[in-house]
């Protein structure tokens, strides 16, 4: 008995410390992503391009990270989560040394989008990892940490990056993840175990390309939207088009790239459009932010990261609380509850950002925020339970896949507006500080409506999900 005991406890031991290698791993990959935000304003001086060239450091990053999730699926069937995770880690160890030494933004944006297919592995192989080996009755808790990591690294990534970019400039932002990957890659060695069936399919090309050319057309139309509206138009009707092609063709291949059919589930779906307004709040306001605090207060990066610090703080803990409610009660309220503090900070933002109140401005962040820690993981835990085990990989590929596209659009649109709001008001002669602090005030007000909309959808979800259930 005491033999028997003792290999669980080292089984579970083991379990652990894997889990805890992949939600370091989520960490890293989160953090990657927010690091150039804090540095586009230096960017952007040192290369001579404007906010609209320069946040395809963040669009592009996206794009790619939503590519590579997309496919996960597939990959995670093709090799082994090993192979999946040095690979991954090698793609971003070497994207920050390209980007440590670019000599132009020619180079700087190539190098910064070869890290994001790290990023794109990474997501989903912890995701993949947790419903492979996380206890039945904890999975929204554990899926809920790895969230919990996901919204970290971006949270600290903008005050470890201000704090290099201020001391030491901009391109020493890429040093910490060029550290964390190889660290997690050299104890990734010893603890990291294969998970999963493996199968002998081949990729399907192209829908890979009708996916790639779909979501780059998606993300400028929404870019120029703000600047260019029948160019807007233009590239959405494309972009509809060709990710109608994709979706089209994932019905008829034997095995698909990314298996759309959990989409047309009424259960599941509306999860992803509660995900894609959850993550357009934390990627938009996570690149809005410093912009509006160094250009509308003349702040360094690093005070600009250490203002986001507070409301990353309460989003933390509002993704551990969120898990464990989720387990324990469901998705009523939680979920109508969380959006409702993402709608209503949002709004009182809008209202005030113009005035220059920066204590005002922090204090409603961390309102956001704390909204979006109680329902971006339960989100996805709903729409996960609504599924058979058996789809629970494509209806992980799908959220995630969902996610990136939110993070890479949410940015283009918001910045999009940021600028154009705020070239209108210095032409109308207002002074350059406070026409950004109304470019921002512009940006939130639209981010606050499709909060709103999050809001009424969750409302009308969970209340189903809640009755279903019982």
């Amino acid at each position: 008995m005491g033999t028997k005991t003792r290999k669980q406890t080292q089984s579970s031991s083991t379990t652990s410390t894997f889990l805890t290698v992949m939600y370091v791993a989520a960490f890293v990959a989160a953090f990657n992503e927010n690091i150039i935000n804090v540095a586009l304003h230096d960017i952007m001086a040192a290369f001579s391009v404007s906010a609209t060239t320069a946040q395809w450091l963040v669009s592009g990053y996206m794009i790619v990270t939503s590519i590579f999730t997309a496919i996960m699926a597939f990959l995670s069937g093709r090799f082994s989560t090993r192979k999946l995770l040095f690979f991954a880690c090698g793609c971003m160890v070497a994207g920050e040394i390209l980007c440590l030494l670019a000599p132009s933004f020619a180079v700087l944006l190539p190098s910064r989008i070869l890290q994001a297919a790290g990023s794109g592995i990474l997501f989903p192989l912890m995701m993949n990892v947790v419903l492979s080996c996380a206890p039945r009755e904890k999975i929204g808790l554990y899926l809920s940490l790895g969230g919990a990591c996901i919204t970290l690294g971006p949270a600290f990534g903008p005050v470890v990056s201000g704090l290099m970019c201020t001391l030491f400039g901009w391109r020493a932002v890429f040093i910490v993840p060029l550290v964390g990957g190889i660290v997690v890659a050299a104890v990734g060695a010893k603890f990291v175990q294969n998970v999963g069936k493996r199968s002998n399919v081949s990729l399907d090309v192209l829908s890979v390309v009708l996916l790639a050319a779909g979501i780059a057309a998606f993300v400028y139309s929404v870019g120029e939207f703000s600047a260019n509206v029948t160019n807007g138009i233009v590239a959405l009707v494309v972009a509809f088009v060709l990710l109608g092609l994709f979706a089209a063709r994932q019905l008829k291949l034997e095995h698909p790239v990314l298996n759309v059919r959990p989409m047309a589930s009424i259960r599941f779906w509306p999860a992803c459009l509660l995900v894609v307004v959850s993550m357009m709040t934390t990627f938009s306001m996570s690149v809005l932010l410093p912009l509006y605090f160094e250009g509308a207060y003349g702040v360094t990066a690093l005070v600009a990261g250490l203002l986001i610090l507070p409301a990353i703080a309460f989003n933390a803990v509002t993704s551990i609380a969120g898990g464990r409610v989720m387990d324990a009660h469901g998705a009523w309220p939680l979920l109508p509850v969380g959006f409702a503090l993402i709608a209503v900070g949002q709004i009182a933002i809008s209202m005030t950002a113009a005035s220059m109140n920066v204590g005002v401005v922090v204090a409603l962040t961390v309102v956001v925020y704390a909204g979006v820690g109680l329902v971006l993981s339960p989100s996805q835990t709903v729409g996960l339970e609504t599924l058979p085990a058996a789809e629970h990989p494509h209806g992980t590929a799908l959220l995630n896949t969902w996610n990136m596209i939110a993070g890479s659009f949410g940015p283009s649109l918001f910045i999009g507006l940021l600028s154009s709001s705020a070239a209108a008001a210095g032409a109308a002669g207002v002074a350059t500080d406070v026409a950004q602090a109304i470019g921002f005030a512009a940006a939130v007000r639209v981010a606050a409506v499709i909060a709103v909309i999050g809001f009424v959808a969750s409302l009308v979800y969970a209340r189903r999900e809640s009755h279903m259930s019982h």
